[in-house]
């Protein structure tokens, strides 16, 4: 399921805080999780930057200044945007969980509701090297991501959970799809998997979700990709064509438990790369939007650096 952990020493640490992370208690998780870390005799240099950008740009001097380890304290978009300043430099990126979904936290096995038990992760310093995504918009520019990338109904229930300000945690996820389910319909999409490879193959179909996954969770724990291996070089793709309510109804309940797969009207495969067009739908990879579809995703295998429990 996973390369085997190598072992670090972490002294220094740099932590990406994200202040309204969980409804703004973002800041107090993370004074927690530096007060745990110091206490083992560790240096940490909080970084928060005014806008997203920003902190990339901080997150990026910290990673050329040869910090030991790149701590997040957010949900699954500040990772992902820690993974952009992170790829293939061998800093491994630790998370203390303080998100919406935290799917990429529950993925790799951290504790959700203890900053101290988080932070003992990163101390100990077990360090798991995973693939990552790379999504390109036609004419744009390149965006990695570590978990799932969306287009569809999904990508539009992400949409609306980004701009509510009501409930936390994924509780969200649930009315935002209840809100965009009755009134969703599917679009033409054309998908190329393995364009230039032998097993290169366009598929041109109806599409009401679609999913290209490094992991098996979004959305706050629906298992999207049950199967899906985060250091094979490959994504898990799942896809839903046209079916009807009911059915749609019956299949996104049983996302939740990853028994959707092998369910009539669910596409599985697995790909290294895939060009995904369809008209007015929007990509969504780790939580936070990429562009309007045409989008070109591709694994990078062994990119991305984790700290995980022992």
């Amino acid at each position: 399921m996973s390369a085997t952990p190598s072992d670090r020493r972490i002294r220094t640490v740099a932590m990406l805080v994200n202040p309204a992370a969980g409804g703004g208690r973002g800041e107090r998780i993370a004074e927690r999780a530096a007060a745990r870390l110091r206490s083992y005799g560790l240096e940490v240099d909080s970084l928060r930057g005014a806008h997203a950008q920003e902190s990339l740009d901080l997150a990026r001097q910290a990673v050329a200044d040869g910090v030991d380890a790149l701590v997040v304290c957010g949900g699954d978009g500040m990772v992902s945007l820690a993974v952009q300043a992170q790829a293939f430099s061998g800093v491994p990126i630790g998370i203390i969980p303080a998100g919406t979904g935290n799917d990429l936290a529950r993925e790799y096995g951290i504790p959700l509701t203890s900053p101290e038990d988080a932070a003992d992760v990163v101390v100990a310093g077990r360090a798991e090297q995973v693939d990552l995504g790379q999504a390109t918009p036609d004419g744009g520019e390149p965006r990695l991501f570590a978990s799932v990338l969306c287009a569809g109904l999904d990508s539009a229930v992400n949409r609306r959970v980004n701009e509510m300000s009501i409930l936390r945690g994924p509780l969200r996820y649930v009315l935002a799809s209840a809100i965009e389910f009755p009134t969703y319909r599917p679009r033409p999409f054309r998908m190329t998997f393995d364009a230039g490879e032998p097993g290169e193959e366009t598929v041109e179909t109806e599409v009401l979700l679609s999913a290209f996954a490094i992991t098996r969770t979004y959305g706050g724990d629906m298992r999207i990709a049950p199967d899906a291996d985060r250091s094979d070089g490959l994504f898990d793709v799942c896809y839903v064509g046209r079916i009807s309510k009911p059915r749609l109804a019956w299949h996104f309940r049983r996302i939740y438990s990853g028994t959707h797969v092998g369910l009539r009207g669910v596409t599985t495969r697995r790909c290294r790369t895939v060009r995904i067009d369809a008209p007015e739908v929007e990509a969504f990879a780790d939580g936070d939007a990429v562009a309007p579809l045409p989008v070109t995703v591709e694994v990078l295998p062994g990119a991305g650096l984790f700290l995980v429990p022992g």
